[in-house]
């Protein structure tokens, strides 16, 4: 073989395994669902097709083969019926996605005066919560494979509270962490495999020495759980401003940072439309601004996408031929970052 030859088949090779790396770095991200789910007391919302989902000829086959996990709240879970959850965990199984819960961990603080904390303020539970979200999931017939904790840093550490309500009690890092083990070790006693997560709202970001304590934060945990968190996912308030979003580049730096230092391990980010859209149309494409925003605009990698709504739009989760859905934003991020995706 001729020396041009050898070298031109070298550089096809080069381009071929540089062409590969790109495509598998963005192939490689994670697709999580959550979809609007609620049960009375709870103040959320509730997507108006949410348990039609769980039919077995539901409108979502494709997009149901590009999610990775599907993530419930743990307030609907505690006080959904359980031949609600029976045939939410079945068809999760049968379609081969992972179940996430996304739930308060800090269990609420001993008496503390003046009062702060407690059910009062997000981000709060009880051991008794956490073994009966355990329970229906076990007694369906299915595991919990990721814990999400709801913001366990922002509410215990940062959060003031708003005028005239229960305000948040500014708590030491190492207290929070004595807060959240023992509604950790709950859910632990039921799913030994359980891979435990944080999402914490981008205006972390902002809070004086907050990358010292985010990572005092997850050291202290990897030093208690006895491993590093499993991911961390970003929650951009995109309605309070441009200062949410420069917050969140500042944060999900830093997060890349502390994977280095092995204190964490993916980086996810959740892409939802705002509490201000009035139609569902607005919704979606508010979502889908933001995801360009991030990943095209400002050539972020997570390896997580969250497709997660907690507000009244969009009202529908199918079919996901309707790009006005939670499947259909499903697929249209699974085509942006797959090619070929159905």
């Amino acid at each position: 073989m001729s020396k041009q030859r050898r070298l031109l088949r070298s550089i096809i090779s080069i381009h071929l395994l540089l062409f590969s790396a790109g495509f598998d770095s963005l192939s490689a991200t994670e697709i999580w669902l959550a979809p609007q789910a609620s049960v009375p007391p709870s103040p959320l919302n509730r997507a108006v097709d949410f348990l039609d989902m769980f039919n077995a000829d539901a409108p979502w086959r494709n997009a149901a083969k590009a999610i990775a996990v599907f993530k419930l709240y743990g307030s609907y879970l505690e006080h959904a019926p359980q031949d609600q959850v029976d045939k939410i965990v079945k068809n999760l199984n049968e379609r081969h996605i992972a179940i996430a819960v996304e739930a308060g961990v800090m269990n609420g603080p001993e008496v503390i005066k003046p009062a702060c904390g407690g059910p009062g303020v997000e981000g709060y539970s009880t051991i008794a919560r956490a073994k009966l979200i355990s329970k229906k999931i076990k007694s369906a017939g299915g595991s919990i494979a990721y814990l999400a904790m709801d913001e366990p840093l922002w509410f215990g550490r940062f959060y003031k509270g708003p005028p005239g309500r229960q305000p948040g009690c500014r708590l030491p890092v190492d207290q929070v962490i004595d807060l959240v083990m023992p509604v950790l070790q709950a859910y632990r006693e039921s799913f030994p495999a359980v891979r435990i997560g944080d999402v914490e709202p981008s205006g972390v970001a902002y809070q004086p020495e907050w990358q010292n304590e985010t990572r005092q934060w997850l050291r202290g945990l990897r030093d208690r759980l006895g491993s590093s968190l499993s991911f961390m996912q970003l929650d951009v308030p995109f309605a309070a401003g441009p200062q949410q979003v420069t917050a969140a580049r500042r944060f999900f730096n830093q997060l890349e940072v502390l994977r280095t230092e092995s204190l964490v391990g993916n980086i996810g980010i959740i892409y939802n439309g705002t509490p201000n859209d009035r139609t569902d149309k607005e919704w979606i494409d508010s979502a889908k601004s933001h995801i360009g925003l991030f990943e095209q605009e400002y050539k972020l990698r997570p390896q997580q996408a969250i497709i997660q709504s907690w507000t009244l739009r969009p009202t529908h989760a199918l079919p996901e031929t309707d790009p006005e859905t939670l499947t259909g934003l499903v697929l249209y991020y699974a085509k942006q970052s797959r090619p070929g995706t159905k």
